[in-house]
């Protein structure tokens, strides 16, 4: 697998935010599906405290079979990029042609709700390190990957705690 790296911009954002990219996505998705890698910029703050605007996310191409629960990928939906963690892998049946695929829930770590399922198609690749000021995190080492796998478990419990800081925050810093 190549590891050639392009700098660029990306979102972790809700899936109805705008998002601004310097470069096209389609340069990006091709990037990653030749070369097998990407450099990108967190904007959002979908997946705060884990990712955080500003922190460069090292994506690797990976099978789509490969990712799972805890797993932090990048996908790309309706033009746009999404960074988000793995809930949990699904079967969809097509009524049309009575085939089942395999799906990915995912889900923004700050966020109240789960993604529309995410195809085989719409995934690039799953982030295996994060750069933030001078230090790099490791997504792949041991620690890192079983507390992914107990972020996961509690994710669809992140409304318990996020709910009440946004309005705090609300209440604290608007007039």
């Amino acid at each position: 697998m190549a590891s050639s790296l392009a700098a660029v911009s990306t979102a972790t954002q809700a899936e109805n935010s705008p998002v601004n990219f310097t470069r096209q996505p389609e340069y990006i998705s091709r990037n990653i599906r030749n070369r097998g890698s990407a450099c990108l910029r967190a904007l959002g703050g979908s997946m705060f405290p884990w990712i955080r605007p500003g922190d460069l996310l090292f994506v690797r191409k990976c099978e789509f079979d490969a990712a799972s629960p805890g797993d932090v990928i990048l996908f790309e939906r309706g033009g746009r990029f999404f960074v988000h963690r793995v809930l949990r892998r699904v079967l969809l049946a097509d009524a049309q042609s009575h085939v089942e695929a395999s799906a990915l829930i995912t889900k923004g770590d700050a966020l109240d709700g789960e993604d529309l399922p995410v195809s085989a198609d719409q995934f690039l690749g799953r982030v295996i390190r994060i750069h933030r000021h001078r230090r790099h995190i490791d997504l792949q080492s041991l620690s890192r990957t079983l507390l992914a796998r107990v972020l996961a478990r509690l994710s669809p419990n992140s409304s318990l705690f996020y709910r009440p800081m946004r309005k705090a925050k609300r209440l604290l810093f608007t007039r």
